[in-house]
């Protein structure tokens, strides 16, 4: 089970003159091929980006969990020999593929997003395995990105892979009494459930309130302003993970990023170069724009937020919230006091050996029957895994062992930590869940309404591959808050996109 984002480049012309020149890159075990451009419409300003598409461990299950993963797609383009890329408007009617001009391949659904940023591309029915997509079309509203029939593109078909957590009640925090801080019906001090995206009412110790159980336990409570005595209001437009959405499978690569920088103007990236740091962590080096990561496939670190708010503004996806958190790996289990991603306190305490570290078949030895998860206690070494390793390193198929959530999101404990928006403070509750609409600002930064621009609004769940076990529970709230933006970076801060389902 891997994902990353990837590409195939082909230089067209809308007026239908192929130039044959192509480049595929792989990582992680999706990939796009043999892209094309077909069926134009000049009197309608569109035409069609024709792709091949294929991914291991795919599944979509009707019973139990009731989801399926998926493929967002999307798409780039830049006119030569200018290196300024653009993102590809998708025509959208009512997201299914007849109306709005796709072709789904054989097996497949294609549902392109409202905005037409991009599209998600799934099974069509119950099953399990490997997907080798063919002759997939996106159709491109190239007249609504200010393009003529005439103009001579450059094109880039962009997949990350993603699970669909389907809309459903869930509970937050767990009834834990460790010192992290937690999420608690404030009246009762049991899990609170979420049954509507409705306003919530924080703190105030009164019916149906939200609590702060052992908030003094956390790292930093005086950047929270709910308590017991105190309220504050959960807006309705905040995203609290009841809704269907899409998380991504795993968190974002080096692979990933060093696509992202790509793409990018030189300012932009100047601004979002992450660096070239000692082999034992992470390295993606070059210059603009031929950045290259040693270990794509690799769980990215040593960012800060506006790193991570950029990449997803960029890709239109949207940072998760720590309510989604919860629901993405609990999903609708009843809870149980300490439990992890993968719904229980077992939790293996030993060092890991590693198999071709670094590489794209990168495995983790020792793997067990018990929650296996990379941190404080069992890193391999000072850096996070590949993303997925523990997951092809697992020798029975099943949650536990794989470290895998309800959904099937792999590492939400552990690896790296997880970037989500904090309801803790009046920024983060500013949030209404908008998407990035595929471009940033000239100097790199997002610029998303409601998202967060102060010092505050981001914090971190899930736990590192740098922190002790405690920290990768589901409900911890140790460090829910990031109480500093700046040009700072961590070792063990990652991150991964989430979009609101249609």
């Amino acid at each position: 089970m891997k994902s990353s984002i990837n590409k195939t480049i082909q230089k067209i012309a809308l007026t239908l003159t192929l130039f044959s020149f192509a480049q595929v890159l792989f990582a992680n075990n999706i990939s796009v091929t043999n892209t094309s451009i077909v069926s134009q419409n000049t009197a309608a300003d569109y035409t069609h980006v024709k792709f091949d598409i294929s991914w291991d461990n795919s599944w979509r299950t009707s019973t139990l969990e009731n989801n399926w993963d998926a493929a967002y797609v999307f798409v780039k383009y830049r006119i030569p020999p200018m290196n300024t890329w653009y993102h590809a408007t998708l025509n959208y009617v009512d997201g299914t593929a007849a109306n709005d001009g796709n072709t789904n391949p054989t097996g497949g659904t294609i549902n392109t997003t409202a905005d037409g940023k991009g599209a998600f591309l799934y099974r069509n029915a119950d099953g399990i395995g490997n997907i080798n997509y063919t002759g997939a079309q996106l159709r491109w509203d190239y007249g609504a990105d200010g393009l003529t029939d005439e103009d001579s593109v450059e094109i880039c078909v962009l997949a990350i892979e993603m699970v669909y957590v389907p809309q459903a009640a869930f509970f937050l925090g767990d009834g834990s009494t460790s010192p992290q801080g937690n999420f608690e019906d404030a009246l009762s001090g049991n899990a609170f459930q979420v049954t509507s995206e409705a306003l919530i009412t924080l703190g105030g110790g009164g019916t149906g309130s939200l609590g702060n159980n052992n908030r003094l336990g956390m790292l930093n409570p005086t950047y929270e302003d709910f308590t017991d005595v105190a309220s504050q209001t959960l807006p309705a437009a905040f995203p609290k993970g009841f809704n269907a959405f899409y998380c991504m499978k795993y968190e974002v690569t080096q692979g990933q990023y060093a696509d992202f920088l790509n793409k990018l103007n030189l300012t932009q990236a100047t601004a979002r170069y992450v660096g070239a740091y000692n082999t034992t962590s992470q390295s993606i080096t070059g210059t603009h724009p031929n950045f290259a990561a040693d270990a794509p496939d690799r769980a990215l670190m040593y960012i800060n937020q506006l790193d991570a708010l950029a990449y997803l503004d960029w890709s239109g996806l949207r940072p998760m919230t720590e309510l989604e958190y919860e629901k993405a790996s609990r999903g609708t289990r009843p809870v149980t006091a300490d439990e992890f991603a993968w719904g229980d306190v077992s939790i293996h305490a030993a060092a890991y050996t590693a198999t071709n570290p670094g590489l794209p078949n990168e495995t983790i030895n020792d793997i067990d029957g018990i929650g296996n998860a990379i941190y404080l206690s069992t890193r391999p070494y000072l850096r996070p895994i590949r993303v997925g390793a523990i997951a092809a390193s697992q020798a029975v198929a099943n949650r536990v062992e794989s470290g895998g959530t309800y959904y099937g999101i792999m590492e939400m404990s552990g690896n790296q930590n997880e970037l989500a928006m904090s309801v803790g403070r009046p920024e983060g509750r500013l949030y209404d869940g908008n998407h990035g609409d595929g471009s940033i600002t000239s100097a790199g930064a997002a610029d998303v309404t409601n998202w967060p621009t102060s010092v505050y609004g981001l914090g971190i769940r899930g736990g590192s591959y740098n922190n002790p076990g405690t920290y990768l529970r589901t409900s911890s709230r140790a460090a829910a808050h990031i109480y500093t933006i700046s040009t700072a970076r961590n070792y063990t801060i990652g991150f991964r996109g989430v979009r609101t389902a249609q």
